[in-house]
């Protein structure tokens, strides 16, 4: 079980068990404007592993935390170039949070990415180049 929180106006988390709950949420986050940020909670428990999932259009970004990466990690893409002096931003409740340049993935590879960790109970997706986040969260 994962609890998503991405809806400031939500009174709590959305509770995601199979993988349509899963594909619902990343839906409505897809549907925001701008780049949106959705966090997933290992059995809703933020002291174990959790990723995070920013969606923009074809773009995407993943940062996870567990135990294999105690200061989180970062996906690695490079696929995406950004104009000189750009940044890469997601949002999070309208809060920006920023992201390596590097970071950004297609929006597929994430998705599926999400979708493994929910089926191996938090366990660090496969399929995705990770740089490791220097220093404590």
């Amino acid at each position: 079980m994962i609890e998503a929180w991405y809806d400031g106006n939500a009174t709590g988390a959305t509770t995601v068990t199979t993988a349509a709950d899963l594909d619902r949420v990343l839906d409505t986050v897809a549907a925001m404007t701008g780049p949106t940020l959705a966090e997933l909670y290992t059995d809703g428990d933020p002291e174990k592993s959790w990723l995070e999932i920013g969606l923009h259009g074809e773009r995407a970004s993943l940062r996870y935390v567990g135990d294999d990466a105690p200061n989180g990690a970062h996906s690695k893409g490079g696929t995406f170039s950004l104009p000189p002096g750009a940044e890469v931003l997601y949002y999070f409740m309208n809060n920006p949070r920023e992201y390596p340049d590097d970071a950004e993935i297609p929006v597929d590879v994430a998705r599926k990415a999400a979708h493994d960790f929910l089926t191996s109970g938090g366990q660090r997706p496969s399929g995705v180049n990770w740089t490791e986040q220097e220093g404590p969260l």
